[in-house]
This record gives C-alpha cells, structure tokens and sequence, in this order.
C-alpha cells in the first residue's frame, strides 16, 4: 500500500507581501505628520477669538469704537486684507500711518518688507519673533511681562499724553537693538510694552499692549488717549489684518518645513529608482516622428477672441481695467518710472512730459466709466492718443 504525498503549501509571495508593508508604514508615517502639523499650528498661539482688533466689530475684543472715534476726528480709515488691496489704496506714504496686525503669521520676510515701502510710519500689533527680524533687527520677544498698570517712562507723544497704559503687555528686548531705538512702558531692564525704532528709511512702532485697542478695555487708564494719539498722528490710518489667503506666501510651517533634512534625497533616489525601474521592465518605443503643425496661428487672434468674448458678456469693466492697466504700464515705462509707481505718480509724469492738465489726465486714466460700447471705444481711442503722445514727448531723452 502506497500513500501519497500531502499537498505542498501554496507558496507566499515573500517580496510583495515586504512592499505593500513598506506602502502601509510610509501610509501611517505620513498620517502621523500631518496630525503632527495641524497640533502643531493649532497650538504655537493662543487661541483669539476671530473678532480680535476688527475695526468693524463692537464686541468687547473688536475695535469698532476706536476706529469711528478716529474718523470723527478727521482721519479717514482704509482696511485691507491682503497686500493687494493695501497697495490699490494708493495712498501717500508721507501721510499714512500702516497697521500691521498679522497674528497667524501669513507674512513672508518679502511681504513684511514690501509694507515697509507702502508707508513712511508702520505701526506692529504684537509682532511675534518672526516678524521682529524684518521690522526690527535686534529686538527680541520677552513673554513673561505682567499685566498692570504701566506709568510713561519715555518721551514719544502718544504715550505722554496717556500719561499710563493698562494691560497684558508683550514686552520687546531693546538691549541688542539700534542707538536709536526707543523704548517705552518698561516691564522688565531694558526690555518695553512699546518700542519706536527705524527700519529700511520706514519709522516702525512695535506695541504689545493689543488689548488697549479693544472696545473692551479702551477706556481704562490713559489706553483711548494712548490709542488715538497713536493712529491719528496722520490723516490716513490703513487697517491691515492680513488674511489667510495669502498663507501661501507666509512663513507658517509646512510639512516641508518640519519634514527632516534626509527625507527628500530618500524620496528622490526612489523615484530615480521607480524611473530606472519602469525604463527597465517598460515597453520599448519607436523614434521620434517630427509633424508639422497644420496651421499658423497669428498673435492677435488670441486678443480679438478675449474682445469678442467680453462684447458678447457686455463686460465693459473688465474690458476697461484691461486697457487701462495695459495703457499705465507702458506709460510708466516711457516717463522712466519704477515698476513700483503708483497710478498718482504716473499721472504727474504724464501731465509733466504732455504739459496736460493732470486732472483731464486722471479722467481719463482712472475716473472716466464709459456707458456704452460707443464711449468705450473713444476711450480707447483718447488712450492710444495719450500713449502716442507721451512716446513722442519721451523719444528725445
């Protein structure tokens, strides 16, 4: 009698079982860094409610009553929620007054000095030590000032005419700082709730006394006096809280940022070797063919297409914007002037070199809205008559 054999197990295999464990560790691992991220973002600050120094809002931690008792006393207000907007005010630098409060940090080092252009005084609420880099070199973050009442200590208007703030202050260490750098509100050695330095040309305000801009504790001690002397030391106050759109271009940690530094060339030598792979194991292809497109498209046709879409829409003002950006830029170019002018400078230069009125150039620049397709094509027309005038003013220099 005879026996057979038993079946032999049915074979495991061993090298793709390895790899999807290898794609479900990196799953998990990668899992476990975004939650990493996220707490770590949620937490780096104190939570603040939304409201928080919103010059619209009335509730105790808004800033509603500061800003209309501000615009009662002749100061026109502006807010802006991204740079974008802060630049289209246009307003004169020599006569603003930018506040700045970024408090999740959306700012880039490029973003925070391109502010420092837009006005000849920057006022920081709470700047974090992020930002004192490009604000204030030098000045360091203290965190364990107490809350109090702070006696003036320093010579800066606004704070002798309050004569004593009330608050939780942020303190900022002046001792590394520039000779010129004032501080005021003292809450430990040389270290200060409100700082004035100099930066880039720009005079720069720091202030860590926040909550006496709020409807909620502006009347205590000299805060409203403090806060209003502060703002309204010139005729134009822009309100800027930048807002999370422009995270992209801030400086908030990214995966990128917490990922460590030996990540990316692994990830790199995988691909490379995934490429090797697929090169290998993949089907080979035939040559090149060459093939000649079967039609020539001309330059123009893309604007008459973009025209016929914006007659067909009755989008006027897009079509206007259009034209009136494109007819700025190039006479900024042939007046000589930075990439950086505002629409105001263009027009002095433009009124300057046509010996124009600059009003009837501002008209037509800025303030003429056609009502009909007859009156934007004129529009047009006084444009181009505009641009070829200024060449030939321009041409000899």
């Amino acid at each position: 009698m005879t026996t057979s054999a038993p079946p032999a197990p049915p074979a495991i295999p061993v090298g793709r079982g390895r790899v999807r464990g290898i794609l479900v560790a990196v799953a998990v691992g990668l899992v476990f860094l975004l939650v990493a991220v996220l707490v770590f973002a949620i937490t780096r600050t104190p939570p603040r409610s939304e409201d928080y120094l919103s010059p619209t809002s009335g509730s105790p931690v808004g800033s509603r009553a500061l800003v209309n008792v501000l615009r009662d006393q002749g100061v026109d207000v502006e807010t802006a929620s991204t740079l974008g907007e802060v630049r289209a005010l246009g307003t004169d630098p020599a006569e603003t007054t930018l506040l700045v409060y970024d408090y999740y940090l959306v700012l880039g080092a490029q973003q925070r000095e391109a502010l420092l252009g837009l006005a000849d005084r920057v006022v920081v609420i709470d700047p974090w030590e992020t930002e004192l880099p490009d604000f204030a070199p030098g000045v360091v973050i203290d965190l364990e000032a107490e809350r109090g009442v702070y006696p003036v200590d320093c010579d800066l208007p606004a704070a002798v005419r309050a004569g004593s703030v009330d608050g939780a202050p942020y303190g900022y260490d002046v001792s590394d700082a520039d000779a010129a750098t004032v501080g005021c509100f003292e809450t430990a050695p040389d270290t200060y709730a409100v700082v004035q330095t100099r930066t880039a040309g720009t005079e720069v305000v720091l202030v860590g006394l926040s909550a006496a801009l709020t409807n909620g504790a502006i009347l205590d001690a000299g805060n409203a006096a403090f806060a209003l002397n502060l703002l309204g030391e010139d005729p134009t106050l822009v309100w800027y809280v930048p807002d999370l759109a422009e995270l992209d271009a801030g400086e908030v940690d990214t995966p990128q940022s917490l990922t460590p530094p030996w990540v990316t060339p692994v990830i790199i030598l995988l691909l490379v070797v995934t490429l090797v792979a697929g090169v290998w194991r993949g089907r080979r292809l035939g040559p090149l063919v060459a093939e000649k497109l079967p039609v020539i498209v001309r330059s123009n046709e893309t604007m008459e297409g973009r025209a016929r879409l914006y007659e067909r829409a009755g989008a006027r003002a897009h079509a206007l914007d259009a034209l009136r950006i494109g007819t700025i830029a190039r006479l900024a170019s042939a007046c000589g002037l930075p990439r950086r002018s505002t629409v105001d400078e263009v027009i002095d230069a433009v009124a300057a070199v046509t010996g124009r009125d600059r009003e009837a150039v501002a008209d037509l620049l800025v303030q003429r809205i056609p009502t009909g397709d007859a009156a934007l094509v004129s529009l047009s027309d006084d444009l181009l008559v505009l641009e070829a005038d200024v060449t030939r003013a321009t041409r000899g220099r």
